[in-house]
């Protein structure tokens, strides 16, 4: 029993000291499991209190384990449509959900891409946040309409052959439309 007190402090006191150099360093804590989101460049290692972010252009972080963290994004990125060959309607596919918004593309639309990447990939792989992928596409792109029904917005890029309707209304919809530049607004979109 005396044996068994004695190695349970020792290991509190390896954990604790684990996750203060970890915070304290902002080190990745040596009790860990690594996951590589995208390649070696971009990880998460989880340790048993605190979780240490490795993000592009080396930002880190390492963070209690209860708080939710998004890496930056790189200052600048591109994004790009691809259509699909053949299609036979146009109707709107669900394509992924993300910080509890869905997004939809184009009947049309076989793919957008983020740096190269499918959009759902780079959020999933990169940890970052939905708006400010969203917030870097749409200041790309100009806003063509503005509603009145909660903050519903519409932009459109001729030279990037894209529309992206941004559903927030009161209703809580929140959804996100992406099409070619030939997507225009309808009442249907942010039900």
């Amino acid at each position: 029993m005396k044996y068994l007190k004695i190695t349970l402090v020792i290991l509190l006191v390896i954990i604790i000291l684990d996750t203060l150099q970890a915070k304290i360093f902002t080190n990745s804590p040596l009790l860990r499991i690594r996951i590589n989101l995208y390649g070696d460049e971009v990880f998460i290692d989880k340790g048993l209190l605190v979780n240490h972010y490795h993000c592009l252009d080396n930002e880190e972080a390492t963070v209690w384990k209860n708080v939710k963290f998004a890496c930056s994004l790189k200052e600048t990125f591109d994004f790009y449509l691809v259509k699909k060959e053949v299609y036979t309607d146009i109707r709107f596919n669900d394509y992924f959900t993300y910080d509890n918004r869905k997004i939809y593309l184009a009947g049309n639309i076989g793919e957008f891409y983020v740096d190269q990447m499918p959009l759902k990939d780079f959020l999933w792989d990169y940890n970052v946040a939905l708006d400010d992928v969203l917030k870097k596409i749409t200041d790309k792109l100009e806003l063509s309409v503005s509603l009145d029904d909660g903050g519903t917005t519409v932009y459109k890029a001729f030279n990037k052959d894209m529309t992206l309707v941004s559903c927030k209304n009161l209703s809580g919809n929140s959804n996100i439309y992406i099409g070619d530049y030939s997507l225009e607004y309808s009442d249907d979109l942010c039900k």
